[in-house]
């Protein structure tokens, strides 16, 4: 729950710090949204995207995952990152048509209720996605994306016998679904 709250906390005093518009009154810059999908599965992010100019953006997005099945507990803290370019000659950022390039790393913990050992993991990753982000003229907005990720995961736990020095990485899909509000 604190990861949560420090979670908000970020994007809130982001929001506000950039929430000047240009001295010529022009369009939304900032957008905030959530994965209301993710929070299905246990996992879920908020983003803070702010234009950088007509054709760019930045965003930035914390997220963070647990739940529970049984025996098993899955917790997780991570932050993420991407450029955005957006393609659309009759939209300026941070509406419409894009690519963009991201990072992103996540640290978390796995535990068995009664097992000697807790699995402790970090994440560092790469993705090269698409989409399109419409602003609808209430500042609600829907923003969808799809493209491939590079991910490498590291394992440590406490005895160092189960998984210690255990490595996995692979190319895997990356799909993205986010409502927020443009201000």
């Amino acid at each position: 729950m604190k990861k949560l709250i420090l979670s908000v906390a970020t994007v809130a005093i982001c929001s506000f710090a950039f929430a000047q518009k240009d001295g010529d009154g022009g369009g939304r810059q900032n957008v905030v949204k959530i994965n209301p999908i993710g929070f299905l599965f246990g996992a879920g992010s908020i983003s803070y995207e702010r234009a950088l100019t007509p054709k760019s953006s930045i965003l930035i997005a914390p997220t963070f995952g647990s739940y529970k099945i049984g025996s098993f507990k899955y917790s997780s803290f991570g932050l993420g990152a991407e450029y955005r370019f957006y393609l659309s000659n009759t939209k300026t950022a941070p509406e419409g048509f894009y690519a963009a390039p991201g990072i992103g790393f996540t640290t978390g913990k796995t535990s068995v209720t009664g097992a000697a050992t807790d699995a402790k993991f970090t994440s560092f990753g790469g993705k090269a996605i698409i989409g399109n982000q419409w602003i609808f003229g209430s500042g609600f907005t829907l923003d969808l994306n799809g493209g491939i990720s590079y991910q490498s995961y590291s394992y440590k736990d406490n005895s160092g016998s189960l998984y210690s020095g255990l490595k996995a990485s692979g190319i895997l899909p990356s799909i993205g679904i986010a409502i927020g509000y443009a201000f």
